[in-house]
């Protein structure tokens, strides 16, 4: 029997020019103490629901005694790949908590095929509420020692923007009593759909680390069975999800945009159509960023994305 032909390689899976896919392992990044003379962020893994294997990697500036905000954050891959454990998030959270001054909870959620969508939403919704519980959160010493719950920022970059997205509307039509979530960060969210935008077809460098075909590929593992681009999960704002955000009293919103990126688009669209709805989104759109910049630290975009961020954050928390 011939053996399939690869056509993308991820460090955690295999797609195969029939589409499907296989996972394959990776190392995990390890936590960290912290070293007020190098790296002055802490970090150590969290169970959040053992059945279902949902975890977390906190994240702590050292040397703080106050309580700090709280950033749920949620990492990209598609719904299909990476984890909470993987280097570039372990070094992007790291910089959140410290520039923020924050303490970060990077989800760990289940993935897809072997998980469909709306699992990744069900862990995501479980981890916001498990801070608070008393024998979730209210047991970890450092979330009970140190989280402010009534300064949650939710966050998350492509898949994880998709889902920070989900996070928050359902978050908006519960009463969380003490959880209080005053804003929200996409970064380049992963957000579809069966027509086309611009960016979709013009924008598809070789060397870019997401194609639209890529992105069509991860939406055939990720949504449910038998359900097209199309589906809400996807194509966010259909006409009847309109109505339900005019509804929905949503927090403080900032969206990522790069100027290379083939979902550049539909991050325009979803601002656009936040504002038709009479909210006032923040846009930052980084003219020369590819998908994904975030993973290159140090580089000029991800100072910009950090100063932004920091002013936003800076922002929803003090008038709070």
């Amino acid at each position: 029997m011939p053996s399939l032909q690869v056509a993308k390689e991820f460090p955690d899976g295999l797609f195969f020019v029939d589409r499907s896919f296989a996972r394959k392992s990776m190392p995990k990044s390890l936590c960290v103490e912290a070293d007020p003379s190098g790296n002055p962020i802490a970090s150590r893994d969290v169970t959040i629901d053992e059945k279902l294997r949902i975890w977390a990697r906190v994240f702590l500036p050292k040397g703080k005694n106050e309580k700090l905000p709280v950033v749920l954050y949620f990492h990209g891959g598609g719904f299909v790949s990476f984890t909470a454990n993987t280097l570039e998030f372990h070094v992007l959270c790291e910089s959140i908590s410290k520039k923020l001054g924050a303490l970060v909870v990077s989800v760990n959620y289940r993935l897809a095929p072997e998980n469909r969508l709306p699992a990744a939403y069900d862990d995501g919704f479980a981890a916001l509420k498990w801070l608070a519980q008393e024998q979730g959160g209210r047991k970890d010493p450092w979330i009970a020692a140190h989280a402010d719950l009534s300064k949650i920022l939710v966050m998350g970059d492509s898949a994880g923007g998709n889902l920070a997205h989900h996070v928050a509307m359902r978050a908006a039509a519960e009463d969380l009593g003490e959880l209080q979530i005053k804003g929200r960060v996409l970064i380049q969210p992963f957000f579809g759909g069966i027509a086309r935008l611009p960016s979709e077809t013009n924008l598809q460098s070789p060397t870019s680390l997401l194609s639209t075909d890529m992105c069509d590929r991860f939406w055939e593992l990720a949504l449910p069975v038998g359900a097209s681009r199309n589906h809400p999960y996807c194509r966010v704002f259909a006409p009847d999800l309109k109505a339900q955000l005019r509804e929905l009293d949503l927090p403080s919103t900032l969206v990522v945009a790069g100027g290379l990126d083939v979902l550049r688009d539909r991050a325009l669209e979803f601002v656009e159509v936040m504002r038709e709805c009479g909210m006032d989104p923040e846009l930052l759109l980084l003219e020369a960023a590819d998908h994904a910049f975030y993973v290159a630290p140090g580089s000029r975009e991800v100072a910009q994305f950090l100063d932004k961020l920091c002013s936003f954050a800076r922002g929803i928390f003090v008038s709070s």
